[in-house]
């Protein structure tokens, strides 16, 4: 290790230390002291008790604050108060991490110009959503800008204001601004390319899948023997005259149906976010029923107290995508509950936390919520018990979102090929 290296580890250190919040319980009654209008009120007292019997120049200092604090309070106000602002979505719903255009159309009743306008409030995590330097008078302005947004959900969340701290940035004055409509941002399913195969168990007639191999249905091409291969699958005309077995491969039958379980109860997941476990369980979730209902399996949807039966084709997935953008960021109330969670389908899955309670025997994804930004939980609460320990070959353990892109395919189809 270098020096330099060394140094900057140290300095690292001793940042974080120093940015520390040793004591939020008293956040509350010290965040007051952040604003600009406290420091300059403290700093014209000062100058004002030195005026009178220190120095009779202090009372320049005194004077010059009280201007810049009346100056930082009138302005805004009097620009805030004639401007009129309207926010229009062009599109009615997109997916994460597409790109939306947003109108705005800004109206200012002064004659003179309006400056440091902005817009705030609406999207979580983001304090400003688009400045604009300056505003002329007497005219209505339309602008427009791209949104992408990085978390589902109906926005704005929250009302939307115009806002200016211009000149002096002492005090910002805000209004609402009328929005037309709304957005519905859709979760992103994540990707997956295998299905579980099994024969039918139930009623039907048989539906066969047109990417994984299998013994029933049309034949779909052939392979080498392997070892554990039926006589009955040879080609033995094609084996004769490659001088080596040939087997082969027909289409794989799929499931009539399937029930996929999401546990959306707040108390199951960590802090709300981007990369929460429970942002990541419902695109993992969406991923999942896509992949079933596109091979034909009648894929019957649980969350947050609802039973949602896939229709066949986009139309049935967008509902479902609707759906999952209205759940709440921070979960819902409803704790799932073995006894509430039966299934009547042929394939059960189940996406999960350490902390969920464990209502199924089938495929299990268990998201960690410690790697998903959350802070342990208690030991107690960890997947110790014997329900936890058993079935081993059929759960998938996600420990944060960079194994999502590293191992998240290569162990789903681990998962199809073990319950197959």
């Amino acid at each position: 290790m270098t020096k330099a290296t060394a140094d900057q580890g140290l300095l690292s250190r001793f940042h974080r230390v120093l940015n520390y919040d040793f004591c939020p319980w008293a956040n509350r009654w010290v965040y007051w002291m952040k604003q600009p209008l406290v420091g300059m009120a403290t700093v014209a007292l000062t100058a004002a008790i030195c005026g009178m019997f220190v120095a009779p120049q202090a009372w320049l200092l005194f004077a010059g604050l009280l201007l810049v604090a009346v100056a930082g309070l009138a302005w805004p106000a009097a620009t805030i108060r004639g401007i009129n602002a309207r926010v229009h979505f062009d599109q009615a719903w997109c997916e994460e991490g597409q790109t939306t255009q947003i109108r705005v159309t800004i109206r200012n009743r002064l004659p003179l110009p309006a400056w440091g306008i902005s817009l705030s409030g609406g999207v979580p995590g983001q304090e400003v959503l688009v400045s604009f330097s300056r505003v002329n008078g007497l005219s209505t302005s339309q602008y427009v800008w791209s949104f992408t947004p990085t978390q589902r959900g109906v926005y704005p969340e929250k009302s939307i204001c115009v806002q200016s701290g211009f000149p002096f940035g002492v005090w910002t004055a805000r209004r609402d601004v009328q929005v037309d409509g709304q957005l519905i941002v859709f979760p992103k399913p994540v990707e997956l390319d295998a299905v579980p195969d099994i024969g039918l168990t139930g009623w039907g007639d048989d539906i066969y899948s047109d990417r994984r191999t299998g013994d029933s249905g049309d034949v779909a091409g052939t392979r080498a023997f392997r070892q554990g291969d039926s006589l009955r699958s040879v080609h033995w005309a094609l084996s004769a005259r490659m001088s080596r077995l040939i087997c082969l491969e027909r289409q794989a039958v799929l499931h009539t149906s399937a029930v996929v379980s999401l546990d959306t109860a707040g108390a199951n997941h960590g802090p709300p976010g981007p990369d929460s476990s429970l942002e990541w369980s419902i695109r993992i979730f969406a991923g999942i029923c896509r992949e079933l209902s596109t091979q034909g399996i009648a894929v019957r949807a649980d969350l947050a107290g609802e039973s949602i039966l896939l229709q066949p084709g986009q139309h049935g997935m967008r509902r479902l995508l609707h759906r999952l953008a209205h759940v709440p960021r921070n979960g819902t109330a409803e704790v799932a509950s073995p006894s509430a969670r039966t299934s009547d389908g042929n394939l059960r899955i189940a996406v999960l936390t350490e902390r969920s309670v464990d209502f199924t025997r089938g495929p299990r994804i268990v998201l960690l919520t410690d790697g998903f930004g959350a802070e342990r939980a208690p030991a107690s609460r960890f997947p110790m018990e014997s329900n936890w320990r058993e079935g081993m070959s059929q759960r998938i353990v996600l420990h944060g979102p960079t194994e999502l892109t590293s191992s998240l395919k290569r162990e789903w189809r681990r998962l199809c090929h073990a319950i197959s």
